[in-house]
């Protein structure tokens, strides 16, 4: 059953919405604009995730938040597409959206793979996009370029470069390698069609460079790793003329968990960007 709430009616809403007839679940908190829309990283179900739950309750203090659970995740039944890719996550969210009455343009965040998505989602609605809050987010050429700096495969390899490079490579060319079934490569290749916003804000909330992307590495290669990792994340920065970074001081890729504050920080910014007053929480 799908519910139809518009949320110009009512500040919160709550279901299941038609999203071109797959259920996408959503709850919505808070008023003003522009309305905040979280996708969080794989297997992530933010509607009852207890870490994002935290930071729309902080968000809702200053404008609306959305928080909408990906096919297959939460209250979200499975797609009946498989593999799937960004751009089909980010049709039915933007789909589910209109559906739900939240108008737009939207300050889309991103983590993760729910990064990926955004980015996709803001190549293929930009009229609907005001600005993106990127955290820890999946760069376009994230796997593919650390595939490229593992060495060469020699039969006396520690075992964590065979793992790591075994992992990368089936999650480059193997959809169900991963739980949400999404196809990384054809997703990247669809993210790369965003090549700018224009001057609308673009926030990038980047963990700790201290933190290892893929653990079990020797030190100088995990170096290298996040190295190139960073260097991805700083590569954000050019898609707006209204960009800036921020690096966190300790806390790894889970973000939304290990620093939620730093997170609310950074949406905040952006909502105050996007508004181009500041917003007091």
């Amino acid at each position: 059953m799908f519910a139809a709430h518009p949320a110009s009616a009512q500040a919160r809403i709550d279901g299941r919405f038609d999203a071109n007839g797959q259920p996408i679940r959503m709850v919505c908190t808070g008023t003003g604009r522009p309305a905040v829309v979280v996708d969080a990283g794989m297997g992530t179900a933010p509607v009852e995730d207890p870490g994002w739950q935290g930071i729309a309750a902080k968000i809702a203090a200053v404008t609306r938040v959305c928080l909408a659970d990906r096919a297959g995740l939460g209250d979200s039944p499975p797609s009946r597409k498989s593999p799937r890719t960004s751009g089909d996550a980010a049709a039915e969210l933007h789909a589910a959206l209109k559906q739900a009455g939240v108008s737009g343009p939207y300050l889309l965040v991103g983590h993760s793979v729910g990064g990926l998505h955004a980015q996709v989602f803001a190549s293929q609605y930009p009229d609907d996009v005001a600005g993106l809050v990127l955290v820890s987010s999946t760069h376009p050429d994230q796997m593919t370029t650390w595939l490229s700096l593992l060495p060469a495969r020699a039969p006396d390899e520690a075992q964590a470069i065979t793992e790591a490079r075994s992992f990368l490579t089936g999650m480059l060319e193997d959809p169900m390698k991963n739980e949400e079934h999404l196809d990384i490569s054809a997703s990247a290749a669809q993210a790369r069609q965003l090549t700018t916003l224009g001057d609308k804000p673009v926030i990038v909330a980047t963990h700790s460079s201290s933190y290892r992307m893929v653990p079990g590495l020797a030190e100088p290669l995990a170096i290298t790793l996040e190295e190139a990792t960073q260097r991805m994340q700083k590569q954000f920065l050019s898609l707006s003329s209204n960009a800036r970074q921020h690096i966190a001081a300790k806390a790894g890729h889970g973000l939304p968990h290990e620093d939620p504050a730093f997170v609310v920080e950074n949406i905040l910014e952006g909502v105050k960007a996007v508004r181009g007053t500041e917003a007091s929480p």
